[in-house]
């Protein structure tokens, strides 16, 4: 079944209108037709089986012929990724695939030794929400991963009332000291790991730190693993 993507707004009564760029994809790549049956979902977790009811050059219209239960259900773990930003097939990767594991947001953070300056990462936001919509249509999830605003890792931990850990390659301990929560930030650091000053102003604002048992990982492997292991902890890979 083709997947399509329309905002809440775009919803009215039993119709759905989407946008010039969805249907270009519909019209000349899969160069579907007029009465053509296929998924809509919303961003925010619904999704739709509609019949094509008209394609013009900007703009299809869409007949909702009822509800459907998305192809990859939502994690009951409400998941937030700090990650910090590393070389472009990296960072694209890693926002790849939290999508796929079902994180909820992303959040892109520089740090004391990311190698990445600030102005070149702010150019790549549009990309990385790109990516982050591409997978989601991808891999079957109802729901679009925020990827929010570039964030220097001093101002991570402003107005975020969640749980957050940290992974860190030293000074951590173990999976088995966090407890269970249904809502958490997790953070992971640069190539060079995070700097004492990083890590006390995590423990200062509650953050618990945790280490693999002293096993180092790239950046990209630990976002990966990382939230696999709090999916299967803590949500619905278990």
């Amino acid at each position: 079944m083709h997947r399509f993507y329309a905002p809440p707004e775009n919803f009215s009564n039993a119709n759905i209108i989407l946008d010039e760029g969805e249907t270009r994809h519909l019209r000349d790549v899969l160069r579907l037709k007029e009465g053509a049956v296929v998924n809509v979902f919303d961003g925010k977790g619904r999704e739709f089986e509609c019949t094509v009811a008209a394609i013009a050059k900007r703009e299809s219209k869409l007949s909702i012929t009822g509800e459907v239960a998305p192809s990859a259900p939502e994690s009951s773990l409400n998941l937030t990724v700090g990650a910090s930003i590393t070389p472009t097939e990296k960072f694209d990767l890693a926002i790849q695939k939290s999508v796929e594991l079902g994180v909820n947001r992303f959040v892109p953070i520089v740090t004391a030794r990311t190698e990445v300056k600030l102005k070149d990462a702010e150019r790549r936001l549009e990309r990385w929400q790109r990516i982050a919509f591409e997978a989601a249509k991808q891999c079957g999830r109802a729901r679009l991963m925020e990827v929010e605003k570039v964030a220097d890792f001093s101002s991570v931990f402003d107005n975020r009332a969640t749980k957050t850990i940290m992974f860190s390659e030293r000074d951590g301990g173990s999976f088995d000291s966090i407890d269970a929560f249904d809502e958490l930030t997790v953070l992971y650091g640069p190539k060079g790991g995070w700097s004492d000053e990083e890590l006390g102003l995590a423990r200062n604002n509650g953050a618990k730190v945790i280490t693999f048992g002293g096993r180092i990982l790239r950046a990209e492997t630990a976002a990966i693993a990382i939230t696999a292991i709090l999916q299967h902890r803590f949500g619905d890979m278990n």
